[in-house]
């Protein structure tokens, strides 16, 4: 989710005796460590990051999760969006952006965002696939993902009939943290953050 990467656990945690950090990798340039959250109550242990997304509190990143875990994770998510609460309430502000409006991009640079478009044209070089949203590369939507990934995407597109060949024109969310790069832009390091919106055409 958006805040798996948490401070190492804090004073203000550790003196709360219903919660416990479970650091889950070391530290990142920032000094932040991931970790999952655990609450011990009455009614056994929950995963405060799960309590969180299924309030709508939170959004599904899938760095630090995966399997069973990442489905779970990600269908609380869901449920919150179906439901409208939290983040996805009606009233709410703006989570998910389009691509097709680049410039609704502008100061989110660093942030985890949720980018939901139609993807253009497909672009590759020795090293990297390219998902243009745009016409123009200098100030459109652009995703990318390296090369040497390409298989893993595919396989875990192959599970909805999809792979990334087949992605142009189809309408895709993806999530991760946004650059400016040319316009902006999100780097794919995990098949889990691109999702095909559409079914699969009958041939």
């Amino acid at each position: 989710m958006s805040s798996a990467e948490d401070r190492a656990p804090s004073a203000s945690i550790g003196q709360r005796e219903d919660l416990e950090a479970v650091p889950l990798g070391p530290a990142n340039r920032w000094g932040l460590v991931p970790a999952w959250i655990v609450r011990s109550g009455a009614h056994g242990v929950s995963l405060l990051q799960a309590e969180l997304l299924g309030k709508g509190d939170a959004f599904y990143a899938p760095q630090h999760s995966n399997g069973l875990c990442a489905e779970a994770l990600r269908g609380l998510e869901r449920d919150a969006r179906r439901s409208e609460f939290g983040l996805w309430r009606a009233n709410a502000p703006q989570v998910v952006f389009s691509t097709n409006a680049p410039k609704t991009f502008e100061g989110m640079s660093g942030h985890y965002v949720i980018a939901r478009g139609r993807v253009v044209s497909l672009g590759k070089t020795r090293t990297t696939r390219y998902l243009n949203f745009g016409n123009y590369w200098k100030t459109d939507f652009t995703a990318t993902l390296k090369v040497s990934d390409e298989e893993a995407f595919n396989a875990t597109l192959a599970q909805t009939g999809w792979d990334v060949e087949a992605l142009k024109g189809r309408v895709v969310e993806l999530r991760g943290t946004l650059q400016e790069k040319d316009g902006p832009h999100i780097a794919l390091h995990l098949p889990e953050q691109l999702v095909v919106l559409e079914p699969v055409p009958l041939n």
